[in-house]
Order: structure tokens, then sequence, then C-alpha cells
């Protein structure tokens, strides 16, 4: 975004400590209730088309390939001996996507030798307008890679990888991780931690693999900077596993990946939106920082930054530009603590500041009444405010109610 006002007067205070959040749940599906996948969340991939990878399944919405029973997502393949493989996918795409999301599921998955292909991923949201890899796309985990076949750990490899366009070409990168033991038929946890400039996935909290898309260090990686979806699914068969014909499948069928879970946290630069998200409201972090104005106010506006305080507790401080009743400009500067979607503030005004020095104890800080913004997302929020006497009588302030704000842009922060 464009910023017209306020950029001399930015980045002008640093918070302590990392700027990062405890991290909240703020949605999950926990697979409890139903016999198929919630459609307010979910929706199905269908077909045998090999999917890009040579994958041999029919991928189908029949309860016998996709259920939810006894807490859990089911997604089975069948087939093989003569007759054709079917399993299931299904995703989130447009009813609940996601960005700078933790994104965490706990999942079980079969015996994988030979030719099974079980994935918990992400793609971008925009992939049914501008296609893959241009949508961008995070493995949290797959297994059943010919690799592993080969090196005789196909159920202990656990890879990760990202996909993207660079330069209008194919770009990706991965790693993989092998356990000290069969992850099969125990259940485990993948998580992936997604920033502005780091991505990280874990199995059971051992790290996986990492990227860096900082702007500095990958220039053209804007896919990760966009809303994503979830999918799970198991292929059988494909270019993954280098098993391209039935006959060199010979994983036993059926073959089920259980899911306990999928969950989303708040890690303090989440967004969460789509219909199946409503209601989803991540509390005051990092994300939130920035230049915040209205409209119809042209030459007022906050420099709001959130971070931690030196004892890893939540912090802001929140810069106010405004104007004097006789035109002349002024600022106001107040600190808080946020508390969910909101936070009060307790502004001041100054004097006996100069310029290239600071001498705490020439500092005057006068009373100037106390703020409340409450945010409805990372771009807008409505704030009111109640003048303290000496701003009323000394800069003719008045009562703030509700003004609409809207963030102007956005102040970078690492994690």
């Amino acid at each position: 975004m464009r910023q017209r006002h306020l950029a001399a007067l930015l980045s002008s205070v640093l918070l302590a400590g990392a700027a990062s959040a405890q991290e909240r749940l703020i949605w999950s599906d926990e697979f409890d209730s139903g016999d198929v996948p919630n459609p307010e969340v979910w929706s199905y991939d269908l077909g045998d088309n090999g999917w890009g990878n040579q994958e041999l399944q029919n991928y189908t919405n029949d309860p016998a390939n996709v259920r939810v029973r006894d807490g859990n997502l089911e997604i089975t393949a069948l087939g093989g001996g003569g007759e054709p493989f079917t399993s299931g996918r299904i995703k989130t795409e447009d009813k609940v996507i996601f960005t700078y999301a933790t994104l965490e599921a706990r999942i079980r998955v079969p015996d994988l030798a030979d030719g099974l292909w079980p994935a918990f991923w992400t793609l971008g949201n925009n992939f049914s307008q501008i296609g893959w890899p241009r949508c961008g796309e995070l493995d949290v985990f797959e297994m059943g890679n010919s690799a592993a076949i080969t090196d005789g750990v196909i159920n202990r490899r656990v890879a990760s990888t990202a996909h993207w366009e660079s330069d209008e070409n194919y770009a990706g990168y991965g790693l993989s991780l092998d356990a000290a033991q069969d992850l099969n038929d125990e259940f485990q946890i993948f998580r992936m931690e997604w920033t502005p400039t780091l991505v990280t996935t874990y199995l059971n909290g051992e790290q996986i693999w990492a990227i860096d898309i900082s702007p500095e260090n990958c220039a053209d990686c804007e896919e990760f900077h966009r809303p994503h979806f979830a999918l799970l699914n198991m292929a059988v068969g494909g270019s993954y596993t280098g098993r391209l014909i039935e006959g060199a499948v010979t994983a036993d069928t059926p073959a089920t990946m259980f899911v306990d879970y999928v969950r989303i946290y708040d890690n303090g630069f989440t967004v969460v939106e789509g219909s199946g998200a409503e209601g989803v409201v991540p509390d005051i972090g990092p994300g939130h920082s920035g230049s915040w104005y209205n409209a119809d106010q042209d030459g007022h506006g906050f420099s709001m930054e959130f971070g931690e305080a030196a004892d890893g507790s939540p912090f802001a401080v929140i810069y106010w530009y405004t104007y004097d009743d006789q035109g002349n400009p002024v600022y106001l500067v107040g600190a808080g603590v946020p508390e969910d979607s909101s936070i009060t503030v307790d502004f001041v005004s100054t004097s006996g500041m100069v310029f290239g020095e600071f001498d705490p104890s020439t500092v005057v800080r006068t009373p100037a009444g106390s703020g409340t913004f409450d945010f409805s997302d990372r771009d807008n929020a409505v704030f009111s405010y109640t003048p303290s006497d000496e701003s009323a009588a000394n800069l003719g302030h008045s009562p703030v109610t509700e003004l609409p704000l809207t963030r102007l842009f956005a102040i970078p922060v690492g994690n």
C-alpha cells in the first residue's frame, strides 16, 4: 500500500523483545460430528486425471474413500489386484483461507510400502485463477517418496517443500527428515509455522525444514504472502513414488490415513477468512502494526507498533498525529496491553524535547485523554477517544466516538 502522510514519522519507537505473540487456537475442525467432512469447511477434488503427477487413483466423494467416524477424518485408498484405485482429497478452498498462520494436524498414516503417498499441504487461494505454480504451494508434510523406498525408510522419511514461480520459471525448495522409528500406525503431529519472514515445518516438535521468504532473501515469493487453503489427501502411485503402473504398487489396501484434527493458531500475523471461518478474529499482534487513518480526516493518523515488552508480554506503542484548535500539528503518544481484539491507551502530549537529544528529566508529559481501538481484522478498526481536561482546554480536543480507521500500509516486522 502507498503511504501519503506519515512516512517521516514512522518507526520512531522500537519495541523490546521479539515481535511474536503467544499462539492462541482460533479455528479448528476436530472431526467429532457428522459422517462426512463438514461441507461448510471442506470440498472435494474429484477425478482420475493423474493430477499432474501421473497418479493412479480416482479421487471420489464416496464415503468409502472419505468419511468421519469415531472422532477422526478417514481417507481410505481402495483397489489393486486388478481393481482401479480410488482415494480421497479434500480442501478448504474459499471456505477457510489463511495468511501467516500456524497450521497443525494430528495424523496417522498407514504402512506406505510401496506406492502410497499421503500429504497435508496448502495452495494459494488464487489457484483456480492463475494455476500452479503461480499460486504457490507449501507442503507441511508428504511421505512415500521413491528415494525413501530405495533407502528402506519409506515409513520414516517426512518431506516438506515449497513450490512457486520465480522469473517466469518453476522454483522449488524442500528437505526431508528421517525419524528414528517408523511413523505408521501411530498418530504424529505435523505443524507449519508461517510468518511474513519464515516458513518452518515440524514433526512432533522436531524441525523438518525452513525457508526464508523475506523480500530481501526471496525476491519473487509473493505467492507466500497471500491467502492459502489447506488440503488433505492420499494418492496412490505417481511420479513422487516412482510407481507409475498398478502392478508396481505393493502397498496393502484398503489403507487409511486418519486425521484427528486440523487447527489454526494465531502467531501474531495471522489472518483467517472465508465462509467457514466467520467470526474468527485473531488477537492483536505484530500483524496489526502500521499506519492507520480515516480517509475523511486528511492529515490525521496513527502509527501503531505491536510486539512484546522485555518480559515477553504483549505490548503496544501508538503515536497519534493530529492538530490543535489553532491548526498546529501535534502528536500524542500512548502505550498499552492488547486484550483480544481491543486495546485502550492513555495518551500524553510531550514538551521539552530537543531534536537530536534525549534527556528524560526535561520532558514534560501532560495527560491527553484515553483512546480505545477495536479491531475487526488486520486492516479495519474503530477508534473512540475521551480527552483529558488539559487536552480539551489547551488543544481544543473533543470526544471521538467509533471513528472508522483503515490501515494505510503495514510496518514490516521481523519474527
